[in-house]
């Protein structure tokens, strides 16, 4: 190793704190901003669904818009992640979210983060586990991939 690159190193390792402190905030805020644009949508079905019901023509506007935000932050075109429904509640309630953790490989050719959180019910008690892997294409940040449980 050279003087040159173990001086680059040590400044790269004296670094990481703040490198991991804006990793974070650009994960999750990356998945904050997903979770907003869709509970808009959400918020309409639900509305639409609780006053008239499912023979509503507004809803596949609706769908077409949850398809459009799906293609503004996914980079996994599988159809199993496609937006297909509407619902009379929400999901995507960023308010929701406790003990957000975020995790990376560390890997600089193939980085990999995970956002995982637990959604809280109701009436404030421990729901399920959601969790997303996101990765960098071309320097842009996406989800990849989402995990419940």
């Amino acid at each position: 190793m050279e003087v040159s690159e173990a001086l680059s190193l040590i400044d790269r390792l004296k670094n990481l704190p703040d490198l991991y402190d804006r990793i974070e905030a650009a994960v999750c805020g990356l998945v904050h901003r997903y979770y907003d644009e869709l509970f808009e949508v959400e918020k309409l079905e639900a509305e639409i669904i609780d006053s008239v019901g499912f023979d509503d023509d507004r809803l596949p506007a609706l769908l077409n818009r949850k398809s459009e935000i799906h293609e503004k932050y996914w980079s996994n075109k599988s159809p199993y992640y496609q937006p297909c429904s509407a619902g009379n509640t929400p999901d995507h309630v960023w308010d929701s979210l406790a003990n957000i953790e975020v995790l990376q490989n560390g890997d600089d050719e193939n980085s990999l983060y995970i956002f995982k959180a637990r959604k809280l019910c109701p009436d404030g008690s421990q729901g399920t586990s959601v969790a997303f892997i996101l990765k960098l294409v071309e320097d842009q940040l996406f989800i990849d991939h989402e995990f419940f449980g």
